[in-house]
């Protein structure tokens, strides 16, 4: 095939994906617009419409996540919303940028699903050229602005320069959007045409849906099946989100925890904290989110596209081995990429359980360093995080988990996740699963609180009586959570009286030198599945022993703060 010929075929693929250009909005659009929007989406319309309204005259917004997280979904949603010819999002939040462009404004290139994978490296980033030429001259109008989207950049393997081509994209007047696997192959910050766009924003990394979320999702496309009011509904989505006005105990907990701020109130967030528990949710509606929190940890946050448990099950499994065994071990360049199928499977019946590092090395059959780059590589791709000791400064030890609970089911033995292949509650028990996925799914929110209150990092510290199961922490403060759900619920106040926030041990950045910190905590939380009588009958999630402050949280409080 000549040059031009390989041009022309590059065009028809592009006119194909982008449907809207002539009649219609096409299939796949109208696939997207039929599913219910998840916060990703809405957060990121948020931000457009913010620079909008600031005058950003070009934009660079990078989303990065898993294969068949939800990242291709997300932009199918953004042009509907975008485009003037359909009515969506349904719920409007009254945006200027919804329903403001002509279909023939934007540009949608799905890499994975086009030729670009069967080009050469070097001339992938060519052929997008010459589309995106090709936008620009016959198919955009003269004035307006243009959005271009570009799905799965991974597939071209950029090197540094050929990410400069990317920016060159963004002419005036132009918003650029882009996917891909891991954060460091959709981050432009850096580089150094960077500067003359008005704003290029953070990587957003596409998770699983938090708890909060699955709330407000229909229970058929993986919400939860649990019997809320609508009332109910808008009420937490009024606490969820930043776009509504009014009393915001969530957000005050967040803020008051938010460990950088000079305006840190952990009395104030614990206030809050009782305030939703006592004030704003009344003993049914407790017992509803207790009920979801449970529903939760079988479906694990995982957008349903249908009914049958065996298929949905199939299509996540699939999902996460194409990404370990191509995306992953792509990125990673390695060899072996079994090697991260059997991480993630030592993660997932390990479950946070305390691993040596010669262990981990023995069972693999690679050196300790060969082990870290993998780690490194699942912990790139947000499918495994590693936690480590707050008291050790040399890590020999570390706890893996997985970031979505549904793959804790998959990967480990049917003997021990028996009941709960299934997504709806079955007759048989199985407590000790259920606790390895409770025990996942703190982690993972757990990491999502960190994020939003600036602690450094989630980790983990043993006592004579217990594990303080996750630690948060900046510049001294320390915020330790004890996990107490059945049936391992023994000894927590004990585990949360022997903490000691002294025995943090960390060094400076890049450096073997101890931070010379003084580490408090001033409440221990007991983050648990049965609120004590206690508690109740006081009307205070607080309880004093020996001048130690432990503040008793719900499972589901705990998630629906995270």
């Amino acid at each position: 095939m000549t040059e031009e010929s390989q041009a022309e075929d590059f065009i028809a693929d592009a006119e194909r994906h982008n449907e809207w250009w002539s009649e219609g909005i096409g299939q796949d659009l109208q696939d997207a617009t039929d599913r219910t929007p998840r916060s990703d989406f809405h957060e990121v319309l948020k931000s457009v419409h913010e620079e909008d309204e600031e005058g950003s005259s070009n934009l660079v917004y990078p989303i990065y996540g898993s294969t068949g997280i939800g990242k291709t979904t997300l932009l199918y949603q953004l042009v509907a919303a975008l485009i003037e010819t359909t009515d969506f999002p349904l719920r409007d939040p009254g945006f200027d940028i919804i329903s403001s462009v002509s279909p023939r404004q934007i540009l949608y290139v799905p890499l994975e699903d086009s030729l670009y994978h069967l080009e050469r490296p070097e001339e992938g980033i060519e052929r997008l050229k010459q589309v995106v030429d090709y936008f620009h001259t016959h198919i955009a109008p003269r004035h307006g602005r243009k959005y271009i989207l570009l799905d799965d950049i991974d597939i071209l393997n950029l090197d540094e320069g050929e990410k400069e081509t990317l920016l060159e994209f963004v002419d005036e007047d132009t918003y650029l959007f882009l996917t891909g696997i891991v954060r460091e192959q959709v981050n432009l910050r850096e580089l150094s045409k960077a500067g003359n766009i008005d704003h290029v924003e953070w990587p957003w990394g596409v998770l699983p849906m938090k708890f909060i979320d699955t709330i407000g999702y229909p229970e058929g496309e993986g919400g939860l099946n649990v019997d809320f009011s609508n009332e109910f509904r808008d009420q937490l989505e009024s606490y969820r989100s930043d776009r509504l006005s009014g009393p915001n105990p969530i957000k005050d907990v967040r803020k008051g925890l938010n460990l950088k701020s000079s305006d840190t109130d952990i009395q104030s967030a614990i206030e809050s904290l009782n305030s939703l528990y006592f004030d704003r949710f009344g003993p049914s509606e407790r017992d509803d989110l207790h009920d979801a929190a449970r529903d939760y940890l079988r479906k694990g946050g995982t957008l349903h596209r249908t009914t049958d448990s065996s298929v949905r099950n199939e299509i996540i499994r699939s999902h996460f081995l194409l990404y370990l065994y191509k995306g992953l071990a792509k990125y990673g360049s390695i060899q072996n990429p079994e090697n991260l199928h059997r991480l993630s499977s030592i993660a997932a019946s390990q479950a946070g359980e305390e691993l040596k590092y010669t262990e981990i090395s023995e069972r693999i059959g690679v050196d300790r360093r060969t082990v870290d780059s993998y780690l490194g590589v699942l912990d790139d791709g947000i499918a495994v995080t590693e936690s480590h000791d707050y008291s050790l400064r040399r890590h020999r030890r570390t706890r893996l988990y997985l970031r979505n609970p549904r793959h804790v089911v998959l990967l480990s033995q049917r003997q021990e996740h028996f009941g709960f292949e299934e997504y709806s509650q079955q007759n048989v028990l199985n407590h000790e699963f259920e606790y390895k996925l409770a025990r996942t799914v703190a982690f993972d929110h757990a990491m999502r609180l960190s994020f939003s209150v600036k602690a450094y990092e989630v980790e983990y510290c043993p006592t004579d009586a217990g594990l303080v199961d996750y630690i948060l922490h900046r510049d001294g403060i320390v915020l330790p959570f004890i996990l107490s759900y059945h049936p391992h619920t023994d000894s927590a106040e004990q585990i949360a009286l022997e903490f000691d926030p002294r025995d943090g041990q960390h060094t400076e950045d890049g450096s073997e030198n101890l931070r010379e910190l003084e580490y408090e905590a001033p409440y221990r939380f007991i983050v648990t599945d049965s609120v004590p009588k206690k508690v109740r009958e006081n009307e205070s999630l607080v309880v004093e022993h020996n001048d130690v402050s432990i503040c008793y949280l719900p499972y589901w409080l705990f998630l629906l703060i995270c």
